[in-house]
């Protein structure tokens, strides 16, 4: 490990997330909240933030050197960590949470894009408690760690990077990246680039039609709730979420743009160069909007048949909670904790399973959950035909045995952290349901739980121990495991 390296790589990505402060000051102001609140609030952090990467960029020297694989992941390890840390700062100053557990808990969820939250207005809605001001922070911390800290990292870094891809296989959330051009920063751009013209047709959108629902100041529900669909967060300025709203074009919009931000961006990158044969190609595409559509006309049914919904309203609620889920946004227009049990299940089955690789989402990913299906059917064609050679295919490409190996071992590491936590959530209080679903809804970087943390209720119940646990795990599941688990090896720090 060259420290030198990895403490100049940190303080770009520190001094870059200080910036991210100006959001909330100008917004405070623009609703005339008191500047003194927000220089505390927003401006001591952000002060700390600006000499916290100054120093590192100190200690580096400016030793620009090529980023090596342990010292990419140990930066986006480190980075995330420092981020959600610093971003804890406003909840604390400000009054809004009281102890910096809390705070570091809906800091860390909004920068993994988890979307579980511990604010918790006792009536009305946030912004009858909170400013507008940490409403903005609180979607924009999503927004960063959806897409914008990935991007914009391998925008500033790639001058360290030189072309190399070890910093985008440490944060992007696939199991491989394609490269779209030969230079990291171009590609950076050209995904920046397509991430923000959906960002700003979904605000519009948004905006027109809130507008004419006569809702009090539109734009910034349609910014803040554009922030959270498309990195798959979930946050609302709304208690009740997007049925506060009571809107099917409401819904529909961020339904579309949440099912958007589940696909792989290299898609995108090729779709804007007119090549759509990748998207019929594409086998974690096609898995994708199979399971979605299976998904919807599963729960449609289990509605109507309970007798929970009339045709009409079942195919509303399941269109929405069913991309909600498997995108791992984490939205609701329902409370579905109190729906039949078998749409419980396979919620948590869409949870596990998650959005594409190379997306905002989070889960195990369509691609991984595709090779250990196909991994297990050739285990049992091996006991019909034992001496065959079978090699794994994906989309017309053989996958390697290294690749097929790295992807098992992924899952069993994930099923044991899953199954570990659910026993150390159960010791702090929680039932059986409540406990598996708030670790997998945290894990998997959902938000909303099963239980008593569903969609109506919240993590605040939780105890401390507890909650700095799930803060872990949103940490753990937004890194791929991986990354995190490196940090612990002592062999990782040698030079």
């Amino acid at each position: 490990m060259r420290f030198r390296t990895l403490s100049d790589s940190l303080g770009l990505i520190i001094l870059l997330f200080s910036l991210s402060f100006i959001v909330p000051i100008l917004t405070g102001w623009a609703y005339e909240e008191t500047r003194r609140d927000l220089l505390l609030t927003f401006g001591l952090p952000m002060a700390i933030a600006v000499v916290l990467g100054i120093l590192l960029r100190y200690v580096g020297r400016g030793d620009s050197e090529t980023l090596r694989d342990r010292e990419a992941f140990a930066a986006m390890g480190l980075a995330w960590l420092m981020m959600a840390a610093l971003g804890a700062l406003p909840y604390v100053l400000g009054g809004f949470l009281s102890s910096y557990v809390d705070a570091f808990f809906e800091s860390m969820s909004g920068i993994t894009t988890t979307g579980a939250t511990l604010l918790t207005p006792s009536d009305g809605d946030f912004l009858d408690h909170y400013s507008h001001s940490i409403m903005i922070w609180r979607s924009l911390t999503q927004y960063i760690g959806g897409m914008g800290i990935v991007v914009v990292s391998v925008v500033v870094l790639s001058s360290l990077l030189q072309g190399g891809m070890s910093l985008v296989r440490s944060g992007m959330p696939g199991h491989t990246v394609t490269r779209l051009k030969p230079r990291i920063a171009h590609t950076a751009r050209e995904i920046w680039k397509i991430f923000a013209l959906l960002s700003l047709l979904e605000v519009f959108l948004l905006w027109v039609v809130l507008t004419a629902l006569g809702e009090t100041d539109p734009l910034f529900d349609a910014v803040n709730h554009t922030f959270t669909t498309l990195s798959t967060g979930g946050f609302s300025t709304h208690v009740t979420s997007i049925s506060h709203f009571d809107s099917i074009l409401v819904e529909g919009i961020v339904a579309i743009f949440m099912l958007l931000a589940g696909i792989n961006f290299v898609l995108y990158y090729h779709f804007s160069r007119a090549d759509v044969s990748m998207l019929r190609q594409d086998p974690e595409f096609r898995f994708y909007l199979i399971l979605m559509a299976f998904g919807v006309v599963f729960v449609a049914a289990n509605l109507m048949i309970k007798n929970v919904y009339g045709p009409g309203a079942s195919f509303r609620q399941a269109f929405f909670q069913v991309i909600s889920i498997q995108t791992t946004t984490g939205f609701a227009t329902a409370d579905f904790a109190g729906w039949p049990s078998s749409i419980q299940f396979f919620f948590l089955m869409l949870m596990f399973i998650g959005g594409c690789a190379g997306s905002a989402a989070g889960g195990i990913k369509m691609v991984r959950m595709l090779i250990l299906f196909k991994l297990v059917r050739r285990e049992v064609r091996y006991v019909i035909h034992p001496g065959s050679v079978m090699p794994i295919r994906l989309g017309g490409a053989i996958v390697s045995e290294r690749m097929v190996r790295t992807i098992t071992i992924f899952f069993f590491v994930f099923m044991s952290i899953f199954a570990i936590s659910t026993v150390i959530l159960c010791f702090f209080g929680l039932d059986l349901m409540s406990s598996g679903s708030a670790t997998m809804a945290c894990l998997f970087n959902v938000g909303p739980a099963m239980g008593d943390l569903g969609p109506a209720g919240n993590y605040s119940m939780v105890h401390p121990l507890g909650k700095a646990w799930l803060s872990v795990l949103m940490w753990i599941g937004r890194l791929e495991i991986f990354a995190p688990l490196m940090l612990l090896f002592p062999t990782t720090w040698k030079k």
